[in-house]
């Protein structure tokens, strides 16, 4: 592929990321650079502005799945959701590669982009994987509710752990990081995007059962042997903020 001193920038979302996918191989060139809404704002570049064409989008999608090996087209999906600066430029790099080859991306860790990559993947993938066990849910009416401020975007990844483990419930998740709020109905799964975090009263049984739970945990709590650093190790504080065995 020919290399471009063009400057392009997309609406951020994956059907916009693919519309970029589809233009930069149909043209056979990859931009120097590729701006979304984040990152934009910080540039001091002109950019192009490429319009997302869900059709387009949606078809080169398909395209990558049925030409490329399943871990492979799961590595790019994965590194388009992680949050790595130029990340898009980087996964231009990734998709030619899986292209040209049957072997596992993985295995091409020589190569910058694939290893920046990898590196931003492992990290959100184990974010995610604390959050399952962080987060921390409320009822509000017939509604479970939590509050999450994760530095990826894991929500894709988040939602269907929930959403399995809990399939007859109804779950609300809000991420404050990236104003993000997931809905889960009885097992089905909506993201919604730039959202503000819905408003609740809270509930005067929850805050007697957090009462009392801190109450119990006083009680059985041996000051001595309070070990604050082990408990940083297992549970960060800023996993705390949220969780409301935290809450006052």
């Amino acid at each position: 592929m020919q290399e471009s001193a063009e400057h392009w920038e997309y609406d951020g979302s994956f059907l916009g990321f693919m519309t970029i996918v589809d233009r930069s191989f149909r043209e056979k060139k990859f931009p120097a650079l590729i701006l979304s809404p984040e990152t934009a704002v910080e540039s001091l570049f002109l950019s192009e502005w490429v319009t997302t064409d869900p059709r387009r989008g949606e078809k080169i999608y398909y395209r990558l799945r049925q030409r490329l090996r399943p871990e492979n087209f799961l590595f790019i999906q994965n590194g388009f959701y992680a949050t790595l600066e130029g990340k898009e430029r980087y996964l231009l790099d990734a998709i030619e590669i899986a292209l040209q080859t049957k072997d596992l991306l993985e295995n091409h860790l020589g190569h910058p982009s694939i290893l920046a990559l990898r590196k931003s993947i492992r990290t959100m993938l184990g974010e995610n994987h604390a959050l399952t066990g962080f987060v921390r849910f409320e009822y509000v009416g017939d509604v479970l509710f939590s509050k999450i401020n994760p530095k990826h975007y894991v929500m894709p990844y988040l939602c269907p752990h929930f959403a399995e483990r809990y399939p007859q419930e109804k779950i609300m998740i809000y991420d404050e990081t990236h104003e993000l709020l997931g809905i889960i109905d009885h097992g089905d799964i909506h993201l919604i995007e730039n959202t503000s975090c819905p408003e609740f009263a809270e509930a005067s049984d929850e805050q007697e059962i957090r009462q009392q739970w801190k109450t119990f945990l006083r009680a059985v709590t041996i000051d001595e042997r309070a070990n604050y650093k082990a408990q940083r190790n297992h549970l960060p504080l800023r996993f705390r903020g949220n969780m409301t065995e935290f809450k006052a």
